[in-house]
């Protein structure tokens, strides 16, 4: 398997076993009302940011795999999904109301995910295709699928970073969750490519 292709699919295993270890996190120790409160992320809460990173990962899932789709709409939200980045973090956490749900379809996403990459061409990937799409304001771009992929799992690393953090204001250090791509067991990647 070709460097790049190796790198974003680890990259994509790493993703969803990272949720897997914060939900396991969030299950045993955060209460529905700290799941919920103002932690003072930029999405307000637990719930509003894994809310952002489940419409995000939907929207770039969308640009990779229909770039010309504009607005998105997805009959589960009550809103076009492009729409989510002009609104209130409250209204981002009326998205997905429900705490198991959301974690369900966050994994059904890091599932697309990894098929998505499986089938990725290596051409595709070697000469960094450029690839057209429009951004939550219907604004066009030029980016590499390549630079997007890296984006995406960046994003979702750097959001959960936030989680952890809130996570560990409620409950302490024993209580955080262990991240870091090296300490995902080698079965995981191995398993799954």
């Amino acid at each position: 398997m070709n460097a790049y292709k190796q790198h974003f699919l680890r990259m994509a295993i790493y993703n969803r076993w990272a949720y897997r270890q914060v939900y396991n996190k969030l299950d045993e120790y955060i209460s529905n009302e700290d799941y919920h409160a103002d932690s003072g992320l930029f999405f307000r809460s637990i719930h509003g940011t894994l809310v952002h990173l489940l419409l995000s990962s939907k929207v770039w899932y969308a640009r990779h795999t229909s770039p010309s789709a504009f607005p998105l709409q997805d009959e589960r939200y009550p809103h076009e999904l492009n729409s989510y980045w002009s609104r209130t973090p409250q209204e981002w956490e009326q998205a997905v109301t429900d705490r198991k749900d959301l974690y369900k379809q966050i994994f059904i996403e890091c599932d697309r995910w990894i098929d998505y990459v499986k089938q990725l061409d290596l051409e595709t990937l070697m000469n960094e295709e450029i690839f057209t799409y429009l951004d939550t304001k219907g604004k066009k771009h030029e980016r590499s699928r390549v630079e997007t992929l890296d984006h995406i799992f960046n994003h979702n690393t750097h959001h959960r970073g936030q989680i952890s953090a809130a996570i560990t204001k409620y409950r302490g250090q024993d209580a955080t969750p262990v991240l870091d791509l090296v300490a995902m067991p080698k079965e995981e990647y191995s398993n799954n490519k």
